[in-house]
């Protein structure tokens, strides 16, 4: 691993430990300032980086864009999580499950929860409440948005002046798959009404997941971002601190099972590996020693090596060149022709429900494709202009399709496809 990715892990891990570590003072600091930014760090980091940053050679301008931009994120996630707060109240007045997930459950295991910053919040409720907590939500000042809102997941968004509260309400915890794969996700059975727990958040009870079902959560939601749109080291950092906080308690076993079930076993090594050795994961986190050199060296360089400017990952290099094989979890093991012959001329079985009219009629397929090349088109013009580049998005997606195929992630008996949201 190159000296750039060392720091950037270092950082992490003082950040999220307290440890004590020691920089260089010829580090590029334009560079790993932006990386630790992408990885959605700055929060996290920037004591660390503000106490040693003359003898580090921090740059003033550098150190001055880490506070104001930690600041302004530790900030808003304290208005995000006071709103939460506030559905937790407005929710158990009105007795309603209302079950948080990811967000304030991953957040009180930080330091500092502010530090772990998000764009949105997770509510699951059961579909016989989903009415009810919409309109919890409307009297507390949320509208409804179309962005982002899918059918499983209608999102509500509040403006507190300068402030910004995001709300993601699931009816369900897999709304993006449907075919076999979202029969084994079921059979998990991870939302059991049984097996929720009550957790305290900032002096508020609320309902979460079970702790080990919210583990294996976890690593379907971080497996489900690779897959889509690329994932940051927030997710690594997570991972670390809730299996060091909970691993007595994890039904491992259970997680063995469950990951064998949905063929993440060899991810949940590589994950595992990457933080027992760069951020102090306890060495008492079983791992079935599948995991190889170059595969951990894949990882890290997809979590860490170059994205576009605005630190989305991968949304542009998915959409135009992977969504195939998200659709129908193709087999990577195909000849380079009929990757491409999937990524230019797709069959009606793999194409996105956009173009559902031809999936319907497959005589319409030609018409499809124009519309699929305009569709394209249109969205590499704005690709472009934010400074995306087609070229490096094929070659990034080759990367990222060989990354699945060292982690054994797409498997063509998994019929696993993604049903709305992909663009």
């Amino acid at each position: 691993m190159n000296k750039l990715y060392e720091d950037v892990f270092a950082l992490a891990r003082a950040g999220i430990w307290g440890d004590d570590i020691s920089l260089s003072g010829e580090s590029d600091w334009d560079t790993l300032y932006e990386k630790v930014r992408r990885s959605k760090l700055l929060p996290l980091t920037y004591k660390i980086a503000s106490k040693h940053a003359q003898e580090w050679n921090i740059p003033d301008k550098v150190l001055d864009n880490w506070k104001h931009q930690s600041s302004a994120q530790a900030f808003n996630q304290m208005y995000k999580f006071s709103e939460i707060r506030k559905i937790i109240s407005e929710g158990d007045k009105r007795n309603l499950k209302l079950i948080m997930f990811k967000g304030i459950g991953v957040a009180a295991l930080y330091p500092d929860p502010n530090q772990r910053y998000s764009s949105d919040s997770d509510i699951l409720v059961y579909k016989k409440e989903q009415g009810q907590a919409i309109e919890l939500l409307q009297d507390l000042g949320y509208l409804s948005t179309e962005e982002g809102s899918k059918e499983h997941v209608p999102v509500f968004e509040k403006n507190g002046g300068v402030m910004y509260s995001k709300i993601e309400l699931h009816d369900c915890l897999w709304e993006d798959y449907e075919g076999k794969q979202a029969e084994v996700l079921e059979s998990l059975k991870l939302d059991a009404e049984d097996s929720l727990i009550r957790e305290t958040f900032m002096g508020s009870e609320y309902y979460s997941l079970g702790i080990t079902e919210h583990f294996i959560y976890q690593i379907f939601h971080i497996v489900k971002h690779l897959f889509f749109e690329g994932i940051s080291l927030r997710y690594f950092t997570d991972i670390s601190l809730f299996a060091n906080k909970y691993k007595d308690k994890i039904d491992w076993q259970r997680v063995i099972e469950s990951m064998k079930l949905l063929h993440y076993e060899r991810f949940l090594d590589c994950i595992v590996a990457i933080c027992k050795e760069h951020l102090n994961m306890s060495p008492d986190i079983p791992v079935t020693g599948s995991v190889t050199e170059e595969m951990k060296d894949l990882l890290i360089e997809d979590v860490l090596g170059e994205k576009d400017t605005s630190g989305n990952v991968d949304l542009y290099e998915t959409i135009n060149f992977l969504e195939t094989y998200f659709m129908r979890a193709s087999s990577v093991k195909e000849s380079k022709f009929q990757q491409r012959r999937k990524q230019i001329l797709p069959f009606p079985s793999e194409l996105h429900e956009r173009y559902s009219y031809a999936k319907k009629c497959p005589i319409l397929l030609p018409i499809a494709w124009v519309h699929r090349i305009f569709f394209f088109v249109d969205y590499a013009i704005r690709g472009r202009k934010k400074g995306k580049n087609g070229t490096e998005a094929m070659k990034r997606s080759q990367t990222r399709l060989d990354l699945m195929k060292e982690l054994d992630l797409m498997d063509t008996d998994k019929d696993l496809k993604k049903q709305k949201g992909t663009k």
